[in-house]
């Protein structure tokens, strides 16, 4: 159901056709243009530019129609075409991006947005890479610097920091639930649909002083504006069936979704290595308002309403060799509304509101418990600018979430509100050269206590093409949620993060290098008590912020759209050495989820014969360090190496007025059993497999959709 529309964009030209129209693209020096994009605007009738710079394509539009050339390093070039049925030739002259030629500061960033001159990957990408299952987090995984989750943990593991260190957020909003709730030794996905992101710029350090209160990393998801028309989409798959659509009015929009899912048809063909006695099911509904004002503002308000169950047996966290079963009913509400506009040519603000509510009752076998959870947040920011040489954001944001939990006849809770203010810079003084100053300043209502986190970066031109980025600044987070709910008030957990990269963009092709140092400070310890690998034990001990810690590593990305015609690929590889004194651990080592290497091999192509897109993904994680108590050393021991191979095929064809998208994806095609870790008895006598959920599967389905794919996403 993840995979729907945006596989259409895949697709280069049209199916139907009656009029031919043909040229060539030529850039001010008059030189052919190479892998030029050129598609009449809201169909995907289209084409790419072959070495000569020449198109052709064929539409079944009538009448005046806009003519749309758009490609990598190019100013996007629209005109007016007359549809008639008859032939045009039609030569198109385009310009080079500007932004090409400025400098941008591009250290800890990985870009995925409309705006291609700075984007590494774009959104069609976010859901059609193979391996990814259609997934943000799945797709994110293939970038450097991202440790390769084998299916047992939720979340994102960055440049060595855990689950917790790396925060999402829509439209300038903590996504407090960004993931499924959690099952043991179950990786679950996030709750967005990717349809709705126009972009995603992935922090791996270093981010902007906009947001806090993460130690690693920051996933900033953008929101769609306006769609382009009104439309209806219906989809089915082997997890379920989904409905969606909009209707567009004028300047004001409204969409709506729907899905149902039951996972009981995929079980039976997956090869699982656990066993559920109630498949996953559940379903959801959203709503989406979104209207442009006269003045050019844009507000967009949010509803997502979601309810899902599963019941599975799970390995019991508290004695290895043993299963329990684990059954879980969640709810989720979540709702985000912003409003953006212009007060002058040179001042805008924008607000924001969010909110969300997440309930879980989960049974352990005959064990009842209970988590809620809830956030309110604001956001108010005033943004200067001026030409294309500076900029300035003032902000400010009020948060109040509050977490509750009962497990048998014990419960906690704790509630904070956590205020914040900041300011930021963006300073270009000469054309190759940029800076980025800003400094955060939070406080605590829980901790009584605050913060000030400062924040540089900037960037330098060495070539046309090329350029060295610098970023540095410190980051704060407070302690997880199960220390503050059962009444520990530890300081704020500390990290510096220091990086440097080197790029190249140039003629559809990416390279990108980037060497990283980040140290922990004050880290949450647990003293006086025995070390234990579960994750859901109850008996901390004394706990404070003795911990420290440090990461450091070199990232590598490279990636290749012109080589071969229709064929695109990238590689990213990532080595990492860190250790760290924290939580449980005895002594200051590379915790359990941690990889030193990380390769991961991405290819597409698309038919244009058989209209068919493929993907194909090769990933590898070398050995996680796990906890064996017959060992001298303490998480000395290595798990075996992580392979996986993954593909997807996507065939695109029209049904009578119906654009529809068949798709099939298989993951771990070659069925590797892959071994997370181990775990041990008591006694150290016997050891267990820590398995993935499943060794091999397979998910197919279709999509059915009433307008042609709106080729301006692409």
């Amino acid at each position: 159901m993840k995979y729907l529309l945006l596989l259409i964009g895949l697709i280069p030209i049209c199916l139907i056709a009656q009029t031919t129209i043909e040229g060539t693209v030529l850039n001010q020096s008059g030189k052919p243009v190479f892998m030029a994009t050129v598609f009449v605007k809201g169909t995907t009738d289209g084409a790419q530019t072959d070495e000569k710079g020449m198109y052709k394509l064929t539409t079944k539009m009538t009448g005046k129609q806009m003519l749309v050339v758009r490609g990598d390093e190019l100013e996007e070039q629209t005109l007016e075409v007359n549809l008639n049925g008859t032939p045009i030739t039609q030569n198109i002259k385009v310009s080079q991006s500007r932004a090409i030629e400025e400098v941008v500061i591009s250290a800890g960033t990985m870009s995925a947005s409309n705006d291609r001159t700075v984007a590494i990957l774009d959104p069609l990408d976010i859901v059609t890479t193979a391996g990814g299952q259609g997934d943000i987090a799945g797709a994110i995984q293939t970038l450097p610097g991202v440790q390769r989750n084998g299916g047992d943990q939720t979340g994102l593991m960055v440049r060595g920091g855990d689950v917790s260190e790396t925060s999402f957020i829509v439209d300038g909003l903590v996504a407090q639930n960004a993931f499924g709730s959690s099952v043991p030794g179950v990786a679950q996905r996030t709750r967005f649909n990717p349809f709705q992101f126009k972009g995603t710029a992935f922090s791996t350090g270093g981010y902007t002083a906009r947001y806090g209160q993460a130690l690693s990393s920051v996933l900033d998801l953008s929101t769609l504006d306006l769609p382009d028309q009104t439309n209806i989409n219906i989809g089915a798959n082997f997890a379920g069936i989904f409905l969606g659509g909009s209707k567009l009015m004028d300047k004001n929009a409204v969409e709506f979704t729907g899905y149902y899912q039951n996972l009981s048809p995929f079980l039976a063909l997956a090869k699982a290595n656990v066993k559920f006695y109630e498949a996953p099911q559940g379903f959801g509904f959203s709503g989406r308002y979104v209207s442009k004002t006269s003045t050019g503002g844009m507000f967009k308000t949010t509803f997502n309403q979601t309810y899902n169950s599963s019941g599975l047996e799970i390995p019991n966290p508290g004695v290895a060799g043993a299963t329990m079963k684990f059954g879980l009913k969640n709810q989720n509400t979540y709702v985000n509304t912003t409003f953006i506009n212009s007060i002058s040519d040179k001042w805008k603000y924008y607000v924001g509101f969010s909110l969300s509510n997440n309930d879980d009752d989960v049974t352990w076998d005959t064990l009842i418990s209970t988590r809620n959870d809830k956030r309110v947040q604001g956001r108010g920011e005033l943004t200067y600018t001026a030409g294309n040489r500076f900029r300035m954001i003032i902000g400010s944001e009020l948060q109040h979430f509050q977490y509750k939990q009962t497990f048998d006849t014990l419960s906690g809770q704790f509630t904070e509100m956590l205020s914040a203010g900041y300011v930021e810079a963006d300073i270009i003084p000469f054309r190759n050269f940029a800076i980025k100053p800003g400094v955060r300043a939070e406080y605590s209502k829980l901790l009584a206590k605050g913060n000030i986190s400062p924040r540089l970066a900037m960037a330098i031109k060495t070539g046309k093409t090329s350029q060295i980025s610098l970023a540095s600044g410190y980051f704060y987070q407070l302690a997880s949620q199960n220390y503050l709910m059962q009444g520990y008030r530890p300081n704020f957990q500390e990290a510096l993060h220091l990086m440097a990269n080197y790029q190249i963009i140039a003629k559809n092709r990416i390279f990108r290098v980037e060497g990283y140092y980040k140290s922990y400070d004050q880290l949450i310890r647990e003293q006086g008590v025995a070390y234990t690998p579960n994750a859901f034990r109850f008996n901390y001990g004394m706990v404070d912020n003795s911990g420290s810690g440090y990461a450091q590593g070199i990232d590598v990305f490279w990636r290749d759209k012109k080589s071969i015609k229709n064929f695109d690929y990238w590689i990213s590889y990532s080595y990492i050495d860190t250790k760290r004194l924290y939580q449980n651990y005895i002594s200051k080592v590379t915790p359990d989820y941690v990889s030193d290497h990380n390769l991961n091999v991405v290819m597409k192509y698309f038919s244009m014969k058989l209209q068919t897109s493929f993907s194909l993904t090769y990933s590898y994680a070398s050995g996680r360090p796990y906890y064996n108590p017959t060992s001298a050393r303490f998480l000395g021991d290595r798990s075996p190496d992580y392979h996986n191979l993954a593909f997807t095929a996507a065939y695109l064809t029209t049904i009578k007025k119906f654009f529809t998208v068949f798709y099939v994806s298989l993951d771990n095609i070659t069925n590797q059993h892959n071994v997370l870790g181990y775990r041990y008895s008591y006694d150290g006598s016997q050891r267990y497999e820590v398995k993935p959920p499943f060794y091999f599967n397979i998910f197919f389905g279709f999509n059915l959709s009433l307008k042609e794919f709106n080729k301006d996403e692409i």
